[in-house]
């Protein structure tokens, strides 16, 4: 399944919990007794998509890097790129 069907999945699924929270209900109708899953799984889905556009901004980097491996500017900047995508991965582990 594309990645644009499982976001708009996800954002009709947002806005029928975001429905049912102003209702005191979830989706189905039924008082609520716990809280909603569905915040941890936005949560999850944007470190994924933070970790996937820094690693792609990371990949063009390298490829300067390599035809210019003297070029100091480059190698910090990945290297601060890296750490965020660990940071990313970290933020992912912990959660689940």
């Amino acid at each position: 399944m594309p990645v644009s069907k499982i976001r708009k999945y996800l954002d009709d699924l947002k806005i029928q919990a975001d429905a049912a929270l102003r209702r005191g209900s979830d989706i189905s109708g039924v008082p609520m007794t716990r809280e909603p899953i569905l915040p941890v799984l936005l949560t999850e889905l944007e470190w994924k998509d933070k970790r996937t556009g820094l690693t792609a901004k990371r990949h063009g980097l390298s490829e300067q890097f390599e035809a210019t491996p003297d070029n100091i500017r480059l190698g910090q900047e990945i290297k601060g790129l890296d750490d965020q995508i660990a940071e990313c991965t970290e933020h992912m582990r912990l959660e689940y």
